[in-house]
């Protein structure tokens, strides 16, 4: 399984669209200190709070967490119909 990538993806989205931390913070309902601890990798964002960080910028929950299939559809597919 792999390691989950949550705080860089968090730091370079957070920076690609030109926000602080307080900002961020201010956007989800949390202390700049819990974006703090998110991107440094202290802690990990609340479950509840994914979705609207996702929608925040505008990515997909998986694309968030850096997620991506270990097995391609098709072999999921072959893997089924076996």
């Amino acid at each position: 399984m792999k390691e989950i990538n949550l705080a860089s993806i968090i730091v370079a989205k957070r920076k690609g669209k030109g926000i602080t931390q307080d900002e961020l913070a201010a956007y989800i309902g949390v202390s700049k200190a819990s974006v703090s601890k998110w991107e440094t990798g202290q802690s990990y964002p609340d479950i509840t709070f994914l979705p609207q960080l996702a929608a925040y910028f505008n990515i997909s929950i998986d694309e968030l967490m850096g997620y991506s299939p270990q097995m391609e559809r098709t072999d999921i597919t072959k893997l089924y119909t076996r």
